[in-house]
């Protein structure tokens, strides 16, 4: 990014809530057009004919994640402490009746929720429900903000974890979960899945035949292969992608340049 408009912009900070509403407002699909309007409408004064495409999402990408500590900062946060390592990992997991935010599967599953400061923490109880019937380990990342509600209403055996200056601190560390449901593991399974990894289709035929640890073994190598060509694609193209759009090209798999131009 050589663009002397570009230096000058990119790292002049906004108001957290015009950072906020920049983020909602963009999506790595956006034409030309549509993301000069968002650029005019934070640096009205900004000669935006003089920026590439990718430019213009890099400035809005900039502008988020240096000035509004939302989700999907946390979320960018996250992705890099794990681009290195010996992992498969999986963004916005369907796990029953919530949606996981970031799950790390190596030896073993590691549930991460999201809140950051800006973030209703309501449903976050029933969330971690959820996540204690399927995973080993489980944590929640959150703004400091939340902390002293997070220690009240989360078992003890829940990891806590919070962002300081764009480090993660842990404040205390998960305990192994003793609570995993064999029956709501089964459920995550698609039709194919259950017969490639447990030899059968029938759900209740695979319950009465596999114990609890072998179904939780399954479980594992059946998420780790779901996931391990998009989280290869993102992880091998990183430096490619700008932080905001991780999320979308983990989902879809397309090559960066098609994107940016």
């Amino acid at each position: 990014m050589h663009s002397h408009l570009l230096a000058e912009h990119s790292l002049a900070p906004l108001p957290s809530t015009t950072a906020m509403q920049l983020g909602r407002s963009y999506h790595a699909l956006q034409t030309r057009k549509e993301l000069e309007d968002l650029v005019l409408a934070v640096f009205p004064d900004l000669q935006v004919v003089s920026l590439s495409k990718k430019e213009l999402h890099y400035l809005i990408n900039q502008s988020v994640i240096n000035s509004y500590f939302g989700e999907s900062y946390l979320k960018s946060l996250m992705i890099e402490k794990y681009v290195g390592e010996d992992m498969v990992a999986a963004l916005e997991v369907k796990a029953l009746n919530s949606r996981l935010d970031f799950l790390k599967i190596n030896g073993s599953t590691v549930s991460y929720e999201i809140k950051s400061e800006v973030d209703n923490i309501l449903k976050l109880e029933k969330q971690s429900m959820d996540y204690l019937k399927l995973f080993e380990y489980n944590n929640v990342v959150i703004g400091s903000n939340h902390l002293s509600h997070v220690r009240k209403v989360l078992p003890s055996n829940y990891g806590i974890i919070i962002e300081r200056n764009g480090f993660f601190v842990t404040k205390r560390k998960p305990k192994k979960n003793n609570k995993i449901c064999p029956k709501s593991q089964i459920d995550l399974f698609n039709k194919k899945e259950l017969e490639t990894f447990c030899g059968l289709s029938d759900p209740k035929k695979i319950l009465k035949e596999l114990s609890p640890k072998q179904i939780n073994q399954q479980f594992k190598l059946m998420l780790k292969k779901r996931y391990a060509k998009k989280w290869a694609f993102l992880t091998s193209r990183k430096k490619e992608i700008f932080p905001l759009d991780y999320q979308y090209f983990y989902h879809h798999n397309i090559e960066p340049e098609l994107i940016y131009g």
